[in-house]
């Protein structure tokens, strides 16, 4: 009882004094884990604010893979409470073209990083509010702006002022339709299910755009063996529930844990059997059917803003 009194005391005098409670900032990056890039984005956000809360996602995106990128990052965003900023730093042009932008989704998450296609998933699932250039120098590091080092110089001081409870739109001018990747749609038609890969995660998994309801259209059920086409090549893998349901090293098809389609090989590696990844486009179908015509691997390509696409 004493304990929670004191409590409520503490809460009540931190919302007298004007306290608040730090936002964390999450960090996902291609940087990898051998080189201090990531760590000097870091020192540079407790430079400017101490009490931030920092919080690593990953620095092992695969080089330069803003799609797969885009994925990883709506994935671990959906997982955190509102608030929360998020620094995505995955720029194959290091800052030479994209704008450096800070973007609100619907459910309030912010999101710091290149206009280039990085927030597609974001603003897909949560939602777009708004979002700003970042242009206004007080907002900077201090010093000389590096063109090659926009995390460090840009991305991490603007998360660290945001957190600090300066308001984002102090940050630079609006900016409407950020650039999206585009994507092939996953749909169920002629017997075939197509779609792409989103993401070829450590243990070789390939996921997959194709949601449960695109499965629920075609009528297949557990326990059916499928073909799964990528890069034009072909392999029969059984429709499960787990992993474990095949033998080692044969293919399975299964829901993740975000209700995506996966293909997976038990205890071996289907992206290494395959040397698939994300963007490229695949194809499900029921055993035995048809050969589907070729198909070309994704392009990693950005699309117009959004008021410049049409829909097909």
């Amino acid at each position: 009882m004493l304990r929670r009194a004191g409590l409520i005391a503490c809460s009540s005098f931190a919302l007298w004094c004007g306290c608040r409670t730090q936002p964390t900032i999450a960090l996902l990056t291609d940087y990898g884990w051998d080189d201090t890039y990531a760590s000097a984005v870091q020192g540079v956000i407790l430079s400017i604010n101490p009490q931030a809360r920092l919080l690593n996602l990953t620095h092992a995106v695969p080089d330069y893979n803003i799609r797969e990128a885009s994925y990883l990052l709506a994935t671990s965003a959906r997982e955190f409470p509102q608030g929360t900023i998020f620094v995505a730093i995955v720029d194959p042009e290091a800052g030479s073209s994209s704008k450096p932008i800070i973007l609100e989704t619907a459910n309030q998450r912010y999101f710091i990083g290149p206009d280039n296609g990085v927030f597609t998933d974001v603003i897909k699932s949560f939602g777009f509010k708004r979002a700003v250039e970042i242009n206004n120098v007080l907002w900077f590091r201090r010093g000389a702006v590096s063109n090659t080092f926009y995390g460090r110089d840009v991305y991490a001081p603007a998360a660290a002022h945001l957190a600090n409870g300066k308001k984002l739109e102090d940050a630079g001018p609006p900016m409407l339709n950020p650039k999206q990747v585009e994507r092939t749609a996953a749909d169920f038609k002629n017997n075939v299910i197509v779609g792409e890969i989103l993401h070829r995660d450590h243990y070789g998994n390939l996921v997959t755009n194709i949601p449960a309801t695109v499965l629920v259209q075609s009528g297949w059920r557990t326990g059916m063996d499928l073909e799964f086409v990528v890069r034009n090549q072909v392999v029969r893998a059984k429709f499960a529930e787990r992993y474990g349901a095949v033998g080692q090293g044969e293919f399975v098809l299964l829901l993740n844990g975000q209700g995506l389609l996966e293909l997976s090989r038990f205890m071996a590696s289907a992206g290494d059997s395959l040397q698939a990844q994300a963007g490229d486009n695949v194809q499900v179908r029921l055993s035995g059917a048809l050969a589907p015509p070729a198909f070309p691997t994704a392009a990693a390509a950005v699309s117009a803003p959004i008021s410049e696409r049409t829909k097909e």
